[in-house]
């Protein structure tokens, strides 16, 4: 038996996840913003960029499953792993400016939210319609917002205590 989500209860921690991530962010100044060498070569802007880039494809596919549609949406079109497609989506960004990454996430973020709050209960816990598998809509959610923001806070709350650390 497949395990159901709340929509409110999804709503609230897509919500929660997204501010506490803002709070992380709203102190840093552009430099710590674009300072190189976080996690691997990526800056925080190019962790925002890369969340921007989830953010979207989580939107491609439920915009597919409002659209109730039989082919699986095209989104990233990188060959490779999602590694490798990681690490183009960073050479495609990374000379970005901060301000209009940081506009293209919370612009991102806004129709994420607006796109769940669209959607029934019923279609958040029933399955892909281009799927052969079980496979929940509700885990993709939760992937790329709330579980994808405390990955990547980690990441920069790590980089940022290694930085106070050798002040």
């Amino acid at each position: 038996m497949a395990i159901t989500a709340s929509k409110a209860e999804l709503l609230d921690k897509v919500q929660q996840g997204y501010v506490q991530f803002e709070d992380l962010l709203a102190p840093l100044s552009k430099e710590q913003m674009t300072t190189p060498n976080v996690n691997s070569t990526w800056s925080i802007k190019d962790n925002i960029a890369h969340l921007t880039v989830w953010q979207n494809y989580l939107l491609s596919r439920l915009r597919g499953v409002i659209d109730g549609s039989m082919s699986e949406p095209e989104f990233l079109s990188l060959p490779g792993t999602e590694d490798e497609q990681n690490e183009q989506v960073y050479q495609q960004n990374k000379d970005r400016p901060l301000a209009d990454v940081l506009a293209d996430f919370r612009s991102s973020y806004q129709s994420v939210l607006a796109t769940i709050q669209s959607m029934s209960e019923e279609s958040l816990n029933g399955t892909f319609p281009w799927s052969t598998s079980d496979r929940q809509v509700w885990p993709l959610i939760v992937g790329n917002t709330y579980e994808h923001y405390a990955e990547h806070s980690a990441i920069i709350q790590h980089w940022l205590e290694s930085v106070r650390g050798q002040a």
